[in-house]
Formats: structure tokens, sequence, C-alpha cells
């Protein structure tokens, strides 16, 4: 047989009723298929008479049990088995049944050829979408918080609403380098208090500002960086980004410019690091610092944070920015005096000292000339699955932050302020996919200095419910 007729034979499978069609016009008077061939074939299927040519010359055959099988699915074992049994001799069509074949699928296989064009056109447009996509990754969530915070027991206006939207994004350059982007709309809305009055020497005054977050407050902030590797080694990112230090973030914690170098050290994630770190608010902050550390795994279940810091300010009496608010009845701002001192070490050690439960500890100090400790000491259990509803994470913690102990601290949200010590108990749970919720309580002491240094304590609890995606 030749080799054309084999391909015209092997077209006209492929093309299913039409090329059936065409095989039965030209089979019509063909005697009838036997008995225990293709027994499931009625004689008057309007594919009896193609299936009855393929049969007589043994391209097909049939099942062991005689039947055609003819609605499954032809594998490719099966369809190399028609081709071979086609290749092996006898004819089981003349010239004009395949030029019958070839001249019925014409039109067929012109339109077969415009849409393969076309389906190779979109291919290619959707493998280019789809290779964009890949480097792209987006994610954030939404928060809605509510918090009664009896700050100094001012007055008993003391509910506080926040509305919190962080939205990130990665652009995957290459196997190496990302560029990344962070934007946070951080509403906070605090009702008015009765601060004291250093101008009038007078508690009567009402200054419209609320401890951390005032009516102003409610600001957009557009964060950009490059991160990536410069050989298998060195990492580094550079750029505008929320820089931290502490597991619990309670030495430093800040929007910062600046670049970060990492050294991996072995090969897991242990690293040396060295930055350099300047708060992009110079107005109301210009405090910059560099310093080198290490981190990473250090033992079964143990995490390792050590940090030396030094910052560009005396020790003692440099003005490092001015405060937000105005002064009660005029319009200069009030300078920032910085008593903290200008070099710091901290250590911070997460372990995992027993199933499900962890021992997050944090400590810094400073060369201020007193008050230059604080420490953090936290307990927690399991952790919370935003895949997994119902699961939940349980904490308490203990603080106790010296008035020069720390360096523009973050952590618990800026719950604590320095030179308080207290506690705070809380946990979260995960209400629905990618829904967690959180409540806890805390209070804490410390000396009002607006009160002749008198103590008092602070009683704050806060429920909020986040939304990721």
């Amino acid at each position: 047989m030749k080799k054309s007729k084999v391909l015209a034979m092997a077209l006209g499978l492929a093309m299913g009723v039409s090329a059936s069609n065409a095989l039965a016009a030209e089979a019509q008077d063909g005697a009838a298929l036997s008995e225990t061939a293709f027994n499931d074939v009625p004689q008057g299927h309007w594919a009896y008479s193609a299936l009855e040519v393929l049969s007589k010359d043994g391209v097909l055959e049939g099942y062991p049990d005689g039947s055609f099988k003819g609605d499954e699915t032809m594998t490719r074992y099966e369809m190399a088995q028609i081709i071979a049994n086609a290749y092996k001799g006898g004819s089981f069509a003349d010239d004009a049944l395949i030029d019958g074949v070839r001249q019925e699928l014409s039109s067929e296989l012109k339109t077969l050829k415009k849409v393969e064009k076309q389906v190779k056109k979109n291919t290619a447009a959707i493998n280019k979408m789809q290779s964009f996509v890949d480097k792209m990754e987006f994610g954030g969530f939404g928060q809605v918080r509510y918090e009664n915070n009896n700050s100094k027991g001012y007055d008993n206006q003391n509910d506080n609403d926040r509305y919190y939207l962080d939205l990130k994004a990665k652009y995957k350059v290459n196997d190496d380098w990302s560029v990344c982007t962070e934007w946070e709309i951080n509403h906070k809305y605090g009702n008015y208090r009765n601060f004291y009055d250093e101008v009038n020497d007078s508690d009567e005054v009402k200054n419209q500002i609320y401890n951390g977050a005032g009516r102003g407050d409610s600001k957009f902030y557009p964060r950009l960086w490059i991160e990536g590797k410069l050989n298998n080694k060195l990492s580094m990112d550079i750029g505008r980004k929320w820089r931290g230090l502490g597991f619990q973030v309670m030495m430093y914690g800040e929007e910062t410019d600046g670049i970060t170098l990492d050294y991996k050290l072995n090969d897991s994630d242990l690293a040396a690091t060295a930055f350099y770190w300047k708060p992009d608010n110079k107005e109301v902050n210009q405090l910059a610092i560099a310093g080198a550390g290490i981190k990473g795994t250090v033992g079964h279940g143990t995490q390792l944070q050590a940090y030396y810091a030094r910052a560009n300010v005396e020790k003692t009496g440099s003005t490092v920015g001015y405060t937000e608010y105005y002064k009660p009845g005029g319009a200069q701002l009030n300078p920032k005096i910085w008593n903290h001192g200008n070099q710091m070490i901290g250590l911070s050690l997460m372990q995992n000292f027993a199933p499900n439960l962890y021992l997050w500890a944090d400590h810094s100090r400073t060369n201020a000339d007193e008050q230059n400790n604080a420490t953090a000491i936290k307990v927690s259990y399991k952790w919370t699955d935003l895949n997994q509803p119902g699961s939940f994470h349980l904490y308490g913690r203990w603080h106790n932050y010296k008035e020069n102990g720390r360096w523009c601290g973050d952590t618990a949200d800026s719950l604590w302020l320095d030179g308080s010590t207290g506690w705070t108990f809380g946990g979260k749970y995960v209400f629905a996919k990618n829904v967690e919720g959180e409540l806890c309580y805390g209070w804490s002491t410390a000396t009002d200095a607006h009160k002749n240094d008198a103590d008092y304590t602070r009683k704050v609890w806060r429920a909020q419910l986040d939304f990721h995606f």
C-alpha cells in the first residue's frame, strides 16, 4: 500500500464523522459484516459500510469480545495499531476512494489551517500573558478595629476606631531580582482629650489630639524597593520599605529609606547582616541608624537575632525632629530632644520549647545615662492558618520599656509606650478562610510628667478583624 493511502486513511480517522460519512458513501454496496466482527454495530448504523471496508482489509480489528466500542475515545496505542495494520500490505481502498476523501475534506482542511493559524497566534498571546502573570505576586489585607483606651484617664471619651488597608505587589524581573511595592492606607479616628497646657499651666485647654492617633492622621504610605541576590551568598534590598529589628520589633520599627545586605553563613538560613536606614519623614524624625548583626536558626527549634546599631545623634540633647502637633495657642512646632543614647545592642530569641508552645524574648540596651534598657517576653500557643477555619493562636506577654531603652519600637502595633511596664493577653481565631480576628486586653503602669510624676495605670482592650487576599 502506498504511504499516501495510509496518510489519507489516518486523516479520515482523525476527521471523525466527516471521514466516516465519506467512506460510507463509497461503500454502500458492500457485503454484510461477519457475525463475529463488530457485533455492537447494527447494520443500519451510519458508519456500518465504512467499518466493513476497514474490517475486511484488516486495518480495523474488534475487541476480543467482538465489539467495536465506537463511542469510546481512541488511544495512541490503538491509533498506532491501525497504522501498522495499514502498512502490512493489502489495499483497503482504491485511489478513487482516497481522492474522494481528499475532495470531500478539502474545505474542512482549508478551514482547519486557518483555525490552526489563529490558534497558534492566540496560544502565543496567552503564553505571553501567562508569563507576565507568573512574574507578578499580589496580596494584602484590610482591617477593621475597635479599641477602648483609657489613656491616662483624662476623660471618658476613650473609643478609637481604625480602618486600615495594606496592598503589596512584587514583580519578578528575573530569577535573582524583584521590584516590590507596598501601599498602606491608614485611617485612625481618635476622640478629643484634655491634655496639659505647658504654656498656660492649665488643664482646661482642649488640645485636639489623641495619643498616637489624631483625626488628621489618615494617611497614604507608598513604598518601593528592589531586592535580590548579588551572588549565591550575598543578597540585598534597597529603597523605601518598613524595616524592623527583633522578632517582636521592640528595638526598632519604622518606614525607612536605606539598604540591607545579608550574607549566608551556611546552607540553612543563618546569615550575617549589615544595614543603613534613615526615616523618610525628616520633619518629625531625623534619626538615621547603621549597624550589623547575625540572624537565623542556631539550633533545633531555636532562632536568634543579635544586633549592634549606632545612630547619627549625640548621646543626649540632639534635636531629631519636631512634634506633629502645634503647641496650644501657638503655631510653633515643639522640637524632639533625643536622650536615648547613640549606641544600642539588641538580642532576640524565639524557641519552640514544647509541641505548639513558643517562647519569644527580646532585650535591648542603649548607652543612655539612665533608664537604658527594655525587655519583652511572650509565650504563645499554636498558630493560625488562614486556609483552616477554626485554627487559633493564644498568647501572653510581659514588657518593661525603660524610658531610654529602645529606638522607635513598633511592637504589638505600638500598643505600649516607652516608660511603661505591664501585661497583655490575647488570641487570634480564623472565622472563615482568609478572615482572622484578634482580641486582646492589657494594662501597664507608668509615670505622668504632667501630673508631678505620679504613677498611673493604662488599660486597653482591642478587637480587630483582618480580611486577607
